[in-house]
């Protein structure tokens, strides 16, 4: 992948603010970048913005790193998803996090509690498909069997640790084309795949894999 893809970046963006390098994190957005919270009292514009959203808090004048976990990155066309968790005062903080990258640099981000997060996604798409898929890859990158059933036949299931990079490739009549780096055991290395998963309303039925995307959309396309 190359380093100024978006999920790429988006990756590189958060290992940065995770390793406590708040200036290699503001390198990789643009100096106009606009920052929106969900029940925030406004937006916030520039790379100051990051400290702003992304710290837990201050202290003295110093900022208190908050380290979050990236369970698992979704790319639609120039939007990133990032599905987080960050340890709060209250406790786990589960976050939807949308970025928007355009020019190799971070442009947009939107944050969101899980929930109301995944709504806006089906706001958006005016589909439950993309949502179907979050929470199914989600749960399954988790360890949540349960979470990933209610939405997946079993028939759709694959012997993966877990599901890294979903790309969304296309949106048919009846069905998503995604490709996923898949990652099996310790010391053998992450390849692509790609599915096309055939949904039958808001629930996925069936996948099947192929060798490259081309194909897959052809499959698609046939369905």
């Amino acid at each position: 992948m190359k380093r100024d893809e978006p999920l790429d970046l988006v990756r590189r963006l958060y290992d940065a603010w995770n390793a406590g390098d708040v200036a290699g994190a503001a390198r990789l957005l643009s100096p106009e970048i606009r920052w929106e919270n969900f029940g925030g009292a406004g937006a916030v514009t520039g790379r100051e913005g990051l400290q702003t959203t992304l710290a837990g808090g201050s202290s003295g004048g110093t900022w208190q790193m908050s380290p979050m976990a990236v369970d698992v990155l979704v790319g639609v066309t120039e939007h990133v998803i990032a599905f987080t968790r960050r340890r709060g005062q209250g406790g786990e903080v589960e976050r939807v996090e949308v970025w928007t990258l355009r020019d190799g640099a971070a442009v947009h981000y939107r944050g969101f509690p899980l929930e109301r997060g995944l709504d806006v996604l089906t706001e958006t798409t005016g589909s439950r498909r993309l949502e179907a898929v979050c929470r199914g890859v989600l749960a399954f990158n988790r360890g949540e069997d349960e979470g990933w059933i209610e939405r997946f036949d079993r028939e759709t299931l694959w012997p993966l640790q877990r599901l890294d990079d979903v790309e969304i490739l296309a949106d048919t009549s009846a069905a998503l084309v995604i490709s996923v780096a898949e990652r099996r055991e310790a010391g053998n290395p992450a390849g692509p795949q790609y599915l096309v998963i055939a949904f039958e309303g808001g629930r996925a039925r069936r996948a099947s894999g192929h060798a490259t995307p081309d194909e897959a959309l052809a499959a698609a396309r046939a369905a």
